[in-house]
Order: structure tokens, then C-alpha cells, then sequence
């Protein structure tokens, strides 16, 4: 492979298109180890199969579809991918959570990766492909307890540094055992994870060229750089300045309203 002249950026091998609930990536991407996102997991590959691991097992799939907080792990092989990660309040994962019956994983269709084999022109183009593939294999909509509800607009909200529970738990009527319980049940996550989830993705929007780890970590609510990289480690099993620093992501902030 050609190496880029010394002062001149590499390109972009993937892009990553950031909504409010979700974000998605398109093209090449890195293998990784088993970690345990905090959002659901569609992953397609776009020219053909790939290896996933789920709870310690390892298949070879085309596409499948993975709950929150479900050890993972992905070898994609030479296929470029296209994975969609859902937050566990997040609408379409509310009508794509019926697929998996109960099950911590599943393979769906095929067929899937028609939907995206093009490479994308903008924000719409991901969109309009997240739309296709709800409409044609999503579930009626499984709504989330109005507590459990509340509860996520209030931490998308106000982004605490710390989680305080007894505090959040009185906002929405319930006892903080209670709420805990709830809060895991409906959404696969804790309350923590949650919160580390909704920081990650803060981070993720407020990248840009040249900008450190540290400050990333600062405006996306961390505790200092080492928590924002642990918890990127234990997410994604990635390195935020493997990503950020190499400009083999293109990042594409889409529709960031509210």
C-alpha cells in the first residue's frame, strides 16, 4: 500500500454520522476485542461476511443485531461495515429490539447490507437507510416505562459528572432500590453505563482536528483524560487518540437537536 506523503493527511477510511440517540459508522474498520457497549449493535457487512463474537462464542455472519451491555467482539475481515449503535432509549432500537426474541444476539437478514452499499453522500443518505431498514424489518414499538423515560431526558439534559441516584430517583416517585432495578430492566444498562454511554457520545460531536484527549475530556463531563480512556477502552475497546489523532475517521455531525 502507497504511504501519504509525509505532510500530506491520510484519507478518511471511515465515516462516522452523529445524531442526538444513535450514531453510525460506514467503511473500514479495526478489528477489536470483547467489550460491552452501552447501546445496541447493528453491524453489516457491506461485501460480505465477518466474525462476531458474542458471550465468549464466534460465528461468521453478514448481519446481526446485538442487545446493550452484551460482550463483543468483531473481526471484519476485508469487508467494509456498516454498524449502526442505538441507544437503549432510542426509537429504533425500541421497534428493532423484537427481533432478537429474548436472545442476547441474532443474525438477521442478509439482504440488509443492500440498503448501504453505496458510500454515502451525507447525513440524509445514512438516514434514509436507517429508515428502509426499519420499515421493512422493524416491530411495533416497545415503549419504555415513563419513569425509565424521564429519567433519560433528565441525564441527556443535565449530563451530571456524578451520577447521584437518590436524587434522580425522587425526581421520577420511585425509591433509588427501585429505580435501579427498573432502569436495568427496560433498558439492558445500569444507570451508570447509561451516563458513561451518553458522555462517550458527547465526546465523540466534540472531536475535531487537533483538539487532545484532555480537552475532550473535559467538555464531555469526564473526570479527567485517564476515566474518559478507560471507559472508551471499556466500551469499544478503542483508544480515543487512535481514532481522533490519525484522521482515519471522518466525523459528520447530522441532526443534533434536542
Amino acid at each position: 500500500m502507497q504511504q501519504p506523503a509525509r505532510n500530506q493527511a491520510p484519507s478518511p477510511q471511515a465515516r462516522l454520522y452523529i445524531w442526538p440517540d444513535h450514531w453510525q459508522l460506514w467503511g473500514h474498520l479495526l478489528a477489536n476485542r470483547t467489550h460491552r457497549h452501552s447501546s445496541a449493535s447493528l453491524l453489516v457487512g457491506l461485501e460480505g461476511p465477518f466474525e462476531l463474537e458474542c458471550e465468549g462464542q464466534w460465528r461468521t455472519t453478514r448481519a446481526a443485531l446485538v442487545a446493550p451491555d452484551v460482550p463483543q467482539a468483531l473481526n471484519p475481515g476485508q469487508t467494509d461495515m456498516w454498524v449502526v449503535q442505538l441507544d437503549p432509549d432510542s426509537r429504533p432500537w425500541l421497534q428493532l429490539k423484537g427481533l432478537l426474541e429474548g436472545q442476547p444476539s441474532r443474525d438477521l437478514d442478509p439482504a440488509i447490507a443492500s440498503l448501504a452499499e453505496q458510500p454515502p453522500a451525507d447525513c440524509g443518505a445514512m438516514q434514509q437507510a436507517l429508515a428502509a431498514l426499519l420499515a421493512r424489518y422493524g416491530r411495533p414499538l416497545q415503549p419504555l416505562d415513563e419513569r425509565v423515560v424521564a429519567c433519560c431526558r433528565i441525564l441527556r439534559r443535565d449530563m451530571p459528572e456524578r451520577l447521584n441516584l437518590a436524587d434522580l430517583a425522587a425526581r421520577v416517585g420511585l425509591s433509588p432500590s427501585r429505580l435501579t432495578h427498573l432502569f436495568r430492566s427496560e433498558t439492558g444498562v445500569s444507570l451508570r453505563r447509561f451516563l458513561l454511554q451518553l458522555k462517550m457520545h458527547r465526546a465523540m460531536n466534540c472531536w475535531a482536528p487537533g483538539k487532545t484527549v484532555s480537552e475532550l475530556a473535559v467538555e464531555a463531563g469526564f473526570y479527567d483524560q485517564p476515566h474518559l480512556v478507560r471507559t472508551a477502552r471499556e466500551l469499544f475497546d478503542a483508544l480515543p487518540s487512535a481514532y481522533a489523532g490519525t484522521g482515519w475517521l471522518q466525523v459528520c455531525r447530522c441532526d443534533l437537536a434536542p
